[in-house]
């Protein structure tokens, strides 16, 4: 890595950060105006940050290196040929709204369980009986705005950086 940066590029990919040395000279290489991606396997982005700090990297030049992560997750995608929509139960919809944030589910505009069309899996011939043709990707994008640097500095926890619910008024 110091040799590579001898070259002077203006972006370096670093295939993934396992250990201190490789991420700190990726935030050395950052504050001294290189461009750096990475990969890290963590189960979301406000983990990835939380992994960097317990791996001994400097929160102060952390932070200030930091423009944003993004976690992503391959997920099984319905079959196009067969795939079938229905309105679920009650029971359903109010797990839906409960792990959604009953928060934010008010934004959706979406009163009761009929106003909501979900799909199931059924399968066919073109998915061979499964329901499930392909992949989609689902992407979780955090930035590194002013509050989440100030987060890094003082080493919150990652629940912490998770969204917080708006107040009402």
């Amino acid at each position: 890595m110091r040799a590579f940066l001898r070259a002077d590029p203006d972006v370096i990919m670093i295939g993934e950060m396992r250990d201190h040395e490789t991420a700190s000279i990726g935030v050395e290489a950052s504050l001294t105006g290189h461009l750096v991606f990475s990969t890290l396997h963590t189960n979301s982005a406000p983990e990835t940050v939380t992994r960097l700090l317990d791996m001994g990297l400097n929160p102060l030049n952390f932070s200030d290196a930091f423009l944003g992560v993004m976690a992503q997750r391959l997920a099984r995608r319905l079959c196009k040929s067969c795939k079938e929509s229905y309105v679920p139960s009650e029971e359903e919809f109010n797990d839906i709204v409960q792990d959604y944030g009953e928060e934010y589910w008010e934004r959706a505009g979406i009163k009761d369980n009929n106003d909501l069309k979900l799909h199931k899996p059924v399968g066919c011939a073109e998915c061979s009986n499964v329901g499930y043709k392909g992949r989609m990707g689902i992407h979780e994008l955090m930035e590194g705005t002013k509050p989440i640097k100030r987060m890094i500095k003082k080493e919150e926890s990652t629940e912490a950086c998770l969204p917080r619910p708006p107040r009402k008024a």
